[in-house]
């Protein structure tokens, strides 16, 4: 396989290691970082990708989701850089998120890898995690819908 990795979906997914809008988010936020709580509401705003299909699958909605991630967020900065630069929480994220598409074999990034790539780095103690949202599981409907969406294509 090769190491080059093409990202899919609309606009906004193709900007996938910008943290599918992480950065916007953390700017609304009035933060000075980019925090992995930002790529989670990044997520959001992709409501027909698969990362916010299998959350709803999982019983954690976007008002949920949206919730618990704000809630974890630092309080407002007083300026903020432009463009928000990531903090090293978000950047091991992003590493974790580029893993975990080449662990499954994938040559993109999509919005199902940033968020296995977050339930990888919150390892049970984040907001997703505190939704109920565990990586196996969501992992294990990844697959399945992308399987689905081949065969569908392949006509199988």
């Amino acid at each position: 396989m090769s190491s080059r990795m093409t990202l899919v979906g609309s606009p906004r997914t193709r900007r996938a290691p910008d943290g599918v809008g992480g950065r916007r988010e953390a700017h609304a936020a009035g933060n000075d970082e980019v925090r992995p709580e930002h790529l989670t509401l990044g997520l959001l705003s992709e409501p027909e990708a698969i990362a916010a299909k299998v959350l709803a699958k999982h019983g954690a909605p976007p008002d949920a989701v949206r919730r618990a991630a704000t809630a974890t967020l630092p309080p407002a900065a007083g300026q903020v850089p432009d463009p928000v630069p990531y903090g090293a929480q978000t950047r091991k994220a992003l590493e974790l998120t580029y893993r975990e598409a080449l662990r499954l074999g994938h040559n993109y990034i999509g919005t199902e890898h940033i968020l296995l790539g977050l339930l990888e780095l919150e390892h049970g103690t984040g907001p997703l995690s505190g939704l109920g949202v565990g990586k196996a599981a969501v992992e294990a409907d990844v697959v399945a819908i992308l399987a689905a969406i081949v065969a569908a294509r392949d006509g199988k």
